[in-house]
């Protein structure tokens, strides 16, 4: 009863920005990632070796899954220029499925950049600081956080000592943010599988990190699921309970100078996945049961619908998100 009258009051809400829906033809996969070139070029991946990309804003798409990658599950995805594209494959490294892919058409051709069947690998995140330098987090290795670095637009990747985890510790490869990049040299990333979600931060590359415990509840299925830089030191964290999506509690953080407090969220507490800057102060986040924004960077949080998105990316105030069933959205303001 409750999720409709949340819907009632959200239909009955006056004309106000929303999702325009640019779904892909083939409704089959469960997109994870989104990269946006510019308001008319963006990328989305996902299960299926689904990878698309459109060029006029989503009237039409071109879909290539790369070679030997039709089976895989792309949950990352990067666009770092207008002709470069790094596709990620999330899945068990020893059975061949932790890959990353590098195009330098726009996605018309792919090369294998990098591969890595150690056991117990698995790709979380592939997120770029600019045309060259990049990330890619997976699965802890040996009591660390796998961690990859390119500084050649992808084409060659050089493993980092992440930071430590403690024993249960994990990521959610859910929406291709449990690791994204600040200001400066700053790489975050963020986890759950203990009772709290950790959060780790570097001001070098990944060359040494900080730790904390962050305050959204975790457990083997909950934690913080991805996040996004505000400025120095300053951070936008987001989670929940995948198995329990209406789970109470605080599904939004901020992060200033590494003390961490919780913000009041309105609206159903719930699990979110993905979070984007739409303005100068302005911020949105999305997740299976709905979508959030907050006018005062990310002081407070209003759910303005109950649509399911996975994942969020923006760019120059174009905002897209992705989710299950090849679901595409654009953010327009009327």
């Amino acid at each position: 009863m409750r999720s409709l009258a949340l819907a009632a009051a959200l239909l009955a809400t006056p004309a106000q920005a929303a999702w325009k829906h640019i779904d892909l033809p083939n409704g089959e996969a469960t997109l994870r990632a989104v990269a946006v070139v510019d308001g008319q070029r963006f990328h989305v991946s996902g299960s299926k070796g689904t990878h698309a990309v459109t060029e006029d804003g989503g009237r039409t798409w071109r879909s290539v899954a790369p070679a030997g990658g039709a089976a895989l599950d792309f949950r990352g995805v990067a666009a770092p220029d207008p002709r470069t594209a790094i596709l990620m494959s999330a899945g068990d490294g020893p059975a061949g499925q932790a890959r990353l892919y590098r195009s330098a058409d726009a996605g018309r051709t792919w090369t294998l950049a990098f591969e890595t069947r150690l056991p117990g690998s698995f790709l979380d995140a592939v997120a770029f600081r600019d045309g060259r330098r990049g990330f890619v987090l997976g699965d802890p290795i040996d009591g660390r956080w796998f961690l990859l670095r390119s500084a050649d637009a992808g084409k060659t990747w050089t493993r980092l000592d992440g930071p430590l985890v403690e024993p249960g510790e994990a990521a959610f490869a859910a929406s291709n943010s449990a690791l994204f990049l600040g200001p400066g040299r700053e790489v975050w990333i963020v986890s759950g599988g203990l009772p709290k979600g950790r959060i780790a931060h570097s001001r070098d590359d990944g060359e040494s990190w900080d730790t904390v415990e962050g305050p959204l509840a975790g457990s083997a299925t909950a934690g913080v699921f991805g996040g996004m830089a505000l400025g120095k030191d300053r951070a936008v964290v987001v989670g929940g309970d995948y198995k329990d999506e209406l789970r109470a509690g605080e599904a939004i953080a901020l992060v200033e100078a590494f003390d961490v407090w919780t913000p009041p969220h309105e609206g159903t507490p719930r699990l979110i996945e993905g979070v984007g800057r739409l303005g100068a102060r302005s911020l949105i986040a999305v997740g299976p049961r709905g979508t959030s924004v907050s006018t005062d960077d990310g002081q407070s949080w209003r759910q303005v619908d109950a649509e399911a998105f996975h994942a969020i990316a923006c760019r120059a105030g174009t905002c897209v998100a992705a989710g299950g069933k090849g679901r595409v959205g654009v953010w327009v303001r009327p």
